[in-house]
């Protein structure tokens, strides 16, 4: 009978380390913890990448996720690993992030497993699901709030930093993008010479002068509303997707209506100049 007991005991604290390993105070909502976080973004999953037998399956422990927008922090890599928990961590367990599903994530910390990693809490509400075409992020947003746009998501976390950019950073800025060798050959001027007045779509409140002097095939940038655009049955533009500040670093997105094809930057400012770290280009 002892021994029937002391085995039941055994049993008893090797069940409670599994399921109860991790305990930890919730710090509160994505809105609360996000900003606290080292890095804020919206994530593809693509792969994972370890496992560890936990509960007698099969469990990812870490996975590759790419980088499709930075709403706070610093990071030029497309692709970061991540890591969860092995079974006696304060970390969710990785299979709920399903593979080629996005998310936007509140990473708290570097991993424990590799410099320069990333690592998830599960001490409250890190991340949240996300609708890539309707462009809408759902979880436990705040207290009373489940969802969020991309939009309101950009307007949350990148605030007034925007305005630190002189209006010079912003015409080295956009000169920078628009003259990447390996995006001349979508122009297509040689056919179409109206792609010569190179136009850009703004959404709201734009300030013209902050893109005066920006040139492209020896004419000024033009900045024109959407009503407008489609007044003047303009069928080639680019339209400003995304853009990110962050300090000294600016990651932004132009999709060129007209040719089906989406260009993403990060720019970043090395001892004064305006660089660009990395670039992706792909069709639609």
């Amino acid at each position: 009978m002892k021994q029937l007991l002391t085995l039941l005991t055994l049993l008893f604290l090797t069940s409670t380390s599994q399921t109860f390993a991790c305990d930890c105070e919730n710090q509160g909502h994505f809105l609360t913890v996000a900003p606290k976080s080292k890095l804020v973004a919206l994530v593809k999953v693509r792969a994972y990448s370890t496992f560890e037998n936990i509960n007698d399956a099969s469990t990812p422990t870490s996975m590759q996720v790419e980088i499709v927008e930075i709403f706070f922090g610093e990071e030029t890599r497309k692709t970061i690993t991540v890591w969860g928990d092995n079974g006696h961590l304060c970390r969710p367990y990785l299979n709920i992030f399903n593979k080629d599903n996005y998310y936007v994530i509140a990473f708290e910390q570097d991993s424990k497993e590799k410099p320069g990693d990333y690592a998830i809490s599960n001490c409250g509400d890190y991340w949240l699901s996300f609708e890539y075409e309707k462009k809408v992020a759902t979880g436990q947003v705040s207290e009373n709030q489940h969802q969020m746009t991309l939009g309101n998501l950009f307007e949350y976390f990148r605030g007034e930093k925007t305005d630190d950019l002189t209006p010079t950073d912003f015409k080295e800025i956009f000169q920078l993008a628009l003259d990447l060798p390996k995006l001349q050959q979508y122009f297509h001027t040689d056919t179409d010479k109206t792609r010569e007045q190179v136009i850009i779509q703004y959404i709201g409140e734009a300030n013209h002068n902050n893109l005066t002097g920006v040139e492209k095939f020896g004419k000024q940038l033009q900045m024109m509303s959407e009503e407008d655009i489609m007044k003047q049955h303009i069928h080639f533009y680019i339209v400003l997707g995304d853009w990110v500040c962050g300090l000294n670093s600016v990651r932004m997105q132009l999709s060129f209506v007209g040719e089906g094809l989406t260009a993403s930057y990060m720019i970043k400012k090395v001892e004064g100049k305006w660089t660009i770290l990395n670039y992706e280009i792909w069709e639609d």
